[in-house]
């Protein structure tokens, strides 16, 4: 039980989710649409790595984490994280409903990209500190460059080829197919590359600066 009341969801995000979700609420009501209903879903997405990287943290401190379930639930939380950061590239989305203004859209969007931001630096810190427990700082800061690109290939995956991370359970063979088409063809890894590289400067860049003002 008491492993269960350690998670705590960062007050830091409280508000900004309860502005966020009030925001989706209000422009269904005012102006009668439902386009972005979705991000409140891939909102809850953002959190489910953070539970999952808390439970993990949780266990490695009461010296309980077992190192077959720290890949299991490494595994799981890997599929997972990239929903916490994906929440940036809705902005794809911007300015698409015109009836609705811009700038209230923006605020929406906005505030709900911090909300995966925040849940996603947090989730990132957990694992970072379960790997710094178990290795030297060299090896730690390795390993988190290759998850974060990892985590910036699987928003590629989630944003261009519309894979979810349910599906290397239920559609493993096209995942499979399209991740072996992406090696496999130049003109297509290049594109791929860039963009996975830009995803990764992002998220690299801002979870260290994150991580700088939580110190000061």
């Amino acid at each position: 039980m008491s492993l269960y009341k350690k998670v705590n969801v960062p007050k830091s995000v409280i508000l900004i989710t309860v502005f966020a979700v009030v925001l989706n609420i209000l422009r269904i009501i005012i102006w009668g649409k439902v386009s972005f209903i979705y991000i409140i879903w891939n909102m809850f997405l953002a959190v489910i790595p953070f539970l999952i990287s808390s439970i993990l943290l949780n266990l490695s401190r009461e010296n309980r984490l077992k190192n077959i379930t720290f890949i299991i639930g490494g595994i799981l939380w890997l599929l997972f994280i990239p929903n916490a950061p994906y929440i940036i590239t809705d902005f794809i989305h911007l300015g698409e409903i015109h009836s609705v203004p811009l700038i209230y859209d923006t605020i929406l969007l906005f505030s709900s990209a911090i909300v995966g931001l925040i849940f996603g630096f947090y989730s990132l810190s957990h694992i970072e500190q379960i790997i710094e427990a178990k290795c030297s700082r060299r090896t730690t800061s390795i390993f988190m460059v290759i998850i974060i690109f990892m985590i910036s290939f699987g928003i590629y995956l989630g944003r261009f080829l519309r894979f979810n991370s349910w599906d290397i359970f239920i559609n493993h063979t096209s995942l499979i197919k399209n991740i072996w088409r992406i090696f496999s063809q130049p003109g297509i890894r290049a594109e791929v590359f860039l963009y996975t590289l830009l995803f990764f400067s992002f998220i690299y860049l801002f979870y260290k600066a994150w991580k700088y003002s939580k110190t000061k």
